[in-house]
């Protein structure tokens, strides 16, 4: 048995305990400050981001100062969406929704436009692509830490189900969709076990079974060094990414900077270990939250308290 098995037999016991809504809001909260943090160095070689700047989050190629991503608008949407529909939305829910709020949105990338535009013209969703490889992009990972806060990690299946629905609207890719599956399940260990949170991306690529992520075995053994032009908007990746730096850090503040410091897709990678570290226990709000532009943030206890609501639910069904 493996340890992320053990993990969900103690958890399968009557005691266990469940997360509550004050520890979601923390993940969503440090979710959004990752990705404010990374905003101004998106893009760009790890040995561009300024470190003597980086707490300051400045403004950047008409970014302002603190301002957050289509990272925070996507995990806002189905958040939202999940509460919405008590945690049973409809992939052209998601969509509908999306292009609703798009041209809103800043940042977006090729593959969710790509998929929006084919939406306006035709109503029609994407359909797998015959190579895996095709659109095997990020923006499913980035938005689907929300599906860990409501599912209990005692149900991957309920999760991976989950998880293909809202992934499939815009990254109907295989690959696209298994980082996403990654990324849920360090998201439901990080509540309820995080010393189990790598063991669980473990066990989610054995069950994936695609070689593309071998890179988050190795990153979870500390065996992964990071591409030298920072961490690109490839899917795998990114869930490597995400991997290493919870493997290598001391908490979520800590993870968050690691993540930046990497270069790249600055944003993605520390929005999503926010999202999943942020709601641990022992985590204090990230030190720069203060300079974080998120109008959103008196919307997010009510939020929180209607996802953590859902998986209550869950653990009694």
């Amino acid at each position: 048995m493996s340890e992320a098995e053990r993990r969900l037999e103690t958890l399968r016991r009557p005691e266990a305990r469940l997360p509550g809504a004050v520890r979601i809001a923390a993940g969503l909260r440090a979710f959004v400050a990752g990705d404010a943090l990374g905003v101004p160095w998106e893009g760009v070689p790890p040995e561009a981001v300024d470190r003597d700047r980086l707490f300051e989050l400045p403004a950047r190629h008409g970014w302002p100062q603190g301002a957050t991503s289509d990272d925070t608008a996507q995990m806002m949407l189905v958040s939202r969406l999940l509460a919405d529909t008590s945690g049973r939305p409809a992939a052209e829910q998601f969509v509908r929704r999306l292009h609703d709020a798009a041209a809103e949105i800043r940042g977006m990338g090729p593959t969710t436009k790509a998929s929006l535009a084919r939406f306006a013209e035709t109503g029609e969703l994407p359909q797998p692509p015959a190579d895996p490889h095709d659109g095997a992009t990020n923006g499913a990972a980035m938005r689907m830490v929300p599906v860990g806060w409501i599912i209990p990690a005692t149900d991957p299946d309920r999760r991976r189900a989950l998880v293909r629905e809202l992934a499939r609207g815009t990254h109907p890719s295989p690959i696209a969709i298994g980082a996403a599956c990654v990324v849920a399940a360090m998201a439901a260990w990080g509540l309820e076990d995080p010393n189990a949170i790598l063991a669980a991306a473990v066990a989610e690529v054995e069950w994936l079974g695609l070689p593309e992520f071998d890179d988050v075995r190795r990153a979870a053994d500390g065996a992964w060094t990071p591409p030298p032009g920072g961490t690109t908007l490839d899917a795998a990746p990114t869930a490597a990414a995400v991997t290493h730096v919870i493997q290598a850090s001391t908490g979520a503040a800590d993870a968050m900077t690691s993540a930046v410091l990497l270069g790249g897709d600055t944003d993605t990678v520390a929005a999503i270990v926010g999202g999943i570290l942020g709601g641990t226990s022992g985590q204090d709000a990230p030190h720069w939250w203060s300079r974080v532009a998120f109008p959103e943030d008196p919307e997010v206890d009510g939020l929180a308290a209607r996802l953590a609501a859902l998986r209550s639910k869950r653990y009694r069904e």
